[in-house]
C-alpha cells in the first residue's frame, strides 16, 4: 500500500510574524523643552532670544537723598533654523513580493528618528558655547552665552555625594522642584541605581508616556532619566524649560509615485531650531575629570 509522506509533498517556508526595527533611544530631552510653532508662516531662518539682565542688588538709602537708577537692559543670542529628513524608495516588485508594509514601516521609523534628532541637537544646544562679537541687525551685538559646567573630579562616579556637590553650583537658587531633571547616559545608569539614595520608580507596565519616557528615579529630590543622546562620562541637570525648540515646520510625511521606475518614494522633512534658552538652568556634569 502506497502512502504519502512529507518528502511527497512541497515544504513552503514557515515565517514568524514581521519584527519591527528596533531603536536605542527614543525622545528623552524634549520633555525639558519649552516647544512652540510661532516661526510657523513668518519668513526668516534665523531665531533670536532675547532675554532681560537682572537688575543688582538694592541699595541702602538715606534720608531725602535720591535714589540712583539703573538701567534695565535686554540681551540676546540667536539659533539658525535648520531642516532634517529621511526618504525611502520602494520599488513595487518589493511591495508585491515583500512580507509587510514597507511603506508604513517607513513612516513608522521616520517618527522614531525624528525625535532622536531633536534630541540630538537639543543636546547641541544645551551645552554650546556661543561666543560675542557678532552684530544683528539691529546694531545690537551678540553676548557669551555658556551652560554651568561642574568637574566631578578624577576617579568621582556619579552617586548622591558628587551630585550634592554640583547643585552647589546653583548657591541659594536650589529648589528641587525647578528641575526637569537629571539625564545620564546608561554608562552611568547602574551606578547611580546601586547608590543607597537612588529612589526606583514605580511606574505600572508599559507605561511610556513623554513625561516618563527614559525615567529610571530620582535622586538628590530629583528625577533621573537615561538617554544615549548624552555621552558616557557626561550628565545634564536641567532645569524646566531651560531649552527652547522652535518648529518652523513640524515633521511631515510624503509619498510620490515614479510611474516610469514603477516604485514609490516616500519623504520625512522638518525645519526647526534648538536653543538654551536659560544658561543658568543647565548644567554639564563631566565625571571622572581632572578638574
Amino acid at each position: 500500500m502506497a502512502a504519502t509522506v512529507s518528502a511527497d509533498l512541497y515544504s513552503p517556508e514557515v515565517w514568524e510574524d514581521l519584527a519591527q526595527a528596533e531603536f536605542t533611544g527614543r525622545s528623552i530631552l524634549l520633555q525639558a523643552t519649552q516647544t512652540d510653532d510661532k516661526l510657523v508662516g513668518n519668513p526668516g531662518d534665523v531665531v533670536k532670544f532675547p532675554k532681560w539682565l537682572a537688575l543688582g542688588e538694592m541699595e541702602d538709602l538715606a534720608e531725602l537723598v535720591p535714589m540712583n537708577t539703573e538701567k534695565l537692559t535686554q540681551s540676546a543670542t540667536e539659533a539658525r533654523i535648520k531642516e532634517a529628513g529621511k526618504a525611502v524608495e520602494i520599488s513595487d516588485t518589493a511591495e508585491l513580493v515583500g512580507i509587510g508594509n514597507a511603506q508604513d514601516e517607513a513612516i513608522r521609523q521616520f517618527g522614531i528618528l525624528a525625535a532622536r534628532k531633536l534630541d540630538t541637537d537639543l543636546y547641541a544646544a544645551a551645552i554650546a558655547v556661543q561666543t560675542g562679537g557678532r552684530t544683528f541687525a539691529d546694531g545690537r551685538a551678540a553676548v557669551d552665552s555658556s551652560p554651568l559646567v561642574f568637574n566631578a573630579g578624577t576617579g568621582v562616579n556619579i552617586g548622591w555625594d558628587a551630585l550634592v556637590d554640583a547643585s552647589a553650583i546653583f548657591g541659594d537658587d536650589w529648589e528641587a522642584s525647578d528641575f526637569s531633571g537629571l539625564y545620564v547616559n546608561s554608562a552611568e545608569r547602574a551606578r547611580i541605581m546601586k547608590d543607597d539614595d537612588f529612589i526606583k520608580a514605580a511606574q505600572g507596565a508599559g507605561d511610556n508616556s513623554l513625561q516618563n519616557r527614559g525615567l529610571i528615579g530620582d535622586i538628590n529630590g530629583v528625577s533621573v532619566f537615561v538617554t544615549n543622546r548624552v555621552p558616557a562620562g557626561k550628565s545634564l541637570l536641567l532645569k524646566r524649560n531651560a531649552l527652547g525648540l522652535k518648529f518652523k515646520r513640524r515633521p511631515i510625511v510624503e509619498q510620490d509615485r515614479d510611474i516610469l521606475a514603477r516604485a514609490t518614494v516616500v519623504t520625512t522633512n522638518m525645519h526647526f531650531g534648538a536653543h538654551r534658552i536659560n544658561d543658568a538652568g543647565v548644567l554639564v556634569i563631566n565625571w571622572n575629570t581632572a578638574v
